[in-house]
């Protein structure tokens, strides 16, 4: 009896988490849509019922029921409507879907929708209206996003965060159980097999050792800031190997692509290099799952993986080894200032790399193996974080529907009862903490410095002490791009000139990405779930965020700044990344498209309470 209960208990649970993944499809294709085809065409409308309409009579009953907006989509070119009901920060495009989605052919009545018909019609609309053919690949990685999200659903997500900050901070890095809730595909992986997604996924709360090669010591091409080489910084934690060999790590998946590639296939068959398996301590994948984090070690290893993810292929790119070298000899100069003007602030070094160069003739396939085995060395929060603070990925807290609505609902009610203030004030109080962390640094970094920093969430681990952000960490400088107009080519010398074109963005590129990252990625999704139903409340965190903008040009500002700050104060429009489009169109990230969002900035009423 009690293994049948138990089966039965897993046959509802895995229900449940299809019908989860299968929402939050739909949620996420139409949160795109929305916002990067329809609202720039004026074929989206979101507001109160007005005069006649034709919708479903369970429409009218939910309208009467709560305070809600409809939200009807037409698309022109196949004759079609959709229609929802939602919530939330319709201003931001950040709504909460509190129907059932209906679809309404040409004479034919409204009909409830499925995901795969949904994605079905909005790509057949995108390639009618461009007179392309249907992208088939993108509806596979919508598929592949779905049935991942069914199996990462399928694990119950531990509903506190645990004390100790270690266990905290590995339980924030796998808990991003929903992904990005504006990408079409926020949990594609394609590449894994089922077996590969339950051993390496990091929402199933894996744990692994790496695998291991021996290569000459000839064969290895590595740079280093530090005093120790990289091989030399690897070494404490690899298996031991002659002088004459480096263990180099990789992981386990990307192993088994190595070992069939013919140039490694040739270099193992002829003992020029040495598989030595799979063997060592447990490594815990984060979010990115190919960076992964061991506690106690200082650094965290990003290695390649020949995964598609997402967007891209997570191979360390030859140029990436190379400008994320160069990123941190730009940074590392700085370093004191920014201590000293942002005591919070820390940045995630990237100082070291190595790979394997086996010097081959075929230019292409010698290219594929110094990609495959590319590791990055990236300093590890342990070493960074004061002793007090917790470190949480902001990513498992916001823009992670409602398993980081609990937690950070949890979070601040217990914050409000230690310090006896009333939860509002509470709210906006840790918010104005979050923002100044945030914003400060990162707008610094771009306006006096010409350093572009992608602060969305998953970029952002917050260190709390006694429930507060004290620091902030800001990672991943394969993202972190610079402006030709403070950082010319003469002051890269030895840098490859495609890892120069790698590194540059002009001010326009640089301005939309950091101005997406934060305040679209970042600020929007914060502000929309702790002021969610409360419109009032949401008016009352962007007046923080203005008092911010506010704080940071009187303190730290300069003209460039200025330009910035008086537009976003005067209404200037967000940037937002067209992650549909660009995936429907298959760009490269670099040349992602933008279109613009509405800043609530000058819509935020009275200074907020925390005042």
């Amino acid at each position: 009896m009690q293994v049948q209960t138990k089966m039965e208990a897993t046959g509802a649970r895995r229900l449940l988490a299809e019908l989860a993944a299968a929402r939050r499809c739909q949620e996420t294709l139409l949160n795109c849509y929305c916002r990067e085809v329809a609202a720039p065409a004026g074929q989206l409308r979101v507001g109160p019922p007005a005069g006649q309409n034709d919708w479903p009579a369970t429409i009218a009953m939910m309208l009467l029921r709560e305070p809600a907006q409809v939200l009807e989509v037409q698309l022109p070119h196949i004759h079609d409507r959709l229609l929802a009901v939602v919530g939330g920060a319709w201003l931001t495009g950040n709504y909460r879907y509190l129907s059932p989605m209906f679809h309404k052919a040409e004479n034919k009545p409204w009909a409830l929708l499925d995901w795969e018909a949904l994605a079905a019609l909005l790509l057949r609309e995108m390639a009618q209206q461009h007179e392309l053919p249907p992208n088939i690949e993108l509806m596979e990685q919508i598929r592949n996003s779905v049935a991942v999200s069914t199996e990462v659903l399928s694990v119950p997500v531990p509903a506190t965060i645990p004390a100790d900050s270690v266990e905290a901070y590995i339980d924030s890095e796998q808990s991003l159980t929903f992904g990005h809730p504006f990408h079409p595909t926020p949990k594609s992986r394609q590449g894994f097999s089922d077996d590969d997604l339950l051993r390496y996924s990091p929402e199933l709360r894996t744990r692994f050792p790496l695998a291991w090669f021996a290569v000459p010591r000839d064969d290895i091409a590595q740079q280093s800031l530090l005093d120790a080489s990289c091989d030399q910084l690897i070494a404490a934690n690899a298996p031991a190997v002659s002088a004459d060999r480096v263990a180099v790590p990789v992981h386990p998946w990307q192993s088994d692509y190595l070992r069939e590639h013919p140039l490694v296939r040739d270099a193992l068959a002829s003992g020029r290099m040495q598989d030595l398996g799979t063997q060592g301590a447990d490594f815990f994948p984060t979010s990115s799952i190919r960076t992964l984090y061991q506690p106690g070690n200082p650094y965290f290893y990003k290695l390649s993986l020949n995964i598609r993810i997402t967007n891209c292929v997570r191979k360390n790119a030859w140029y990436e080894l190379e400008s994320a070298m160069h990123v941190n000899r730009v940074l590392r100069p700085l370093l004191p200032d920014l201590g000293r003007l942002f005591p919070g602030l820390a940045l995630m070094e990237e100082p070291a790399f190595l790979s394997v160069d086996l010097r081959d003739a075929d230019i292409e396939k010698n290219r594929q193996v110094i990609e495959g085995f590319g590791l990055i060395l990236r300093q590890s929060v342990d070493t960074l974080r004061t002793p007090d603070c917790v470190p949480l990925l902001a990513g498992s807290l916001f823009g992670n529907h409602y398993y980081g609505e609990a937690r950070v609902q949890r979070l601040l009610t217990e914050l409000a009862a230690q310090a006896g203030t009333p939860a509002d004030v509470t709210t906006e109080r840790w918010f104005s903490a979050y923002v100044s962390q945030l914003l400060y640094p990162v707008f610094h970094l771009f306006f006096a410095h010409g350093v572009i920093f992608e602060p969305h969430l998953q970029n952002v681990v917050l260190g709390l002490r006694q429930g507060l952000p004290a620091q902030l960490f800001l990672r991943d400088f394969e993202g972190v791009k610079l402006t030709p107009s403070r950082h010319p080519a003469s002051s890269m010398p030895g840098l490859s000139e495609r890892a120069q074109a790698s590194l540059w963005y002009d001010e326009e590129q640089g301005w939309n990405r950091v101005a997406y990252c934060l305040f679209v990625n970042n600020l929007c999704e914060v502000i929309a779930q702790l002021g969610a139903g409360r419109p009032s409340m949401t008016t009352r965190l962007w007046s923080v965020v203005r008092h911010h903008l506010h704080t940071y040009q009187h303190r730290y500002g300069n003209a460039a700044s200025a330009r910035r700050v008086n537009g976003l104060l005067a209404g200037s429009p967000f940037p937002a990344k067209t992650n549909f489009s660009n995936r429907f169109f298959q760009r490269a990230d670099r040349a992602s498209t933008y279109v613009p969002v509405t800043n609530p900035i000058p819509f935020a009423g009275v200074e907020a309470a925390w005042q």
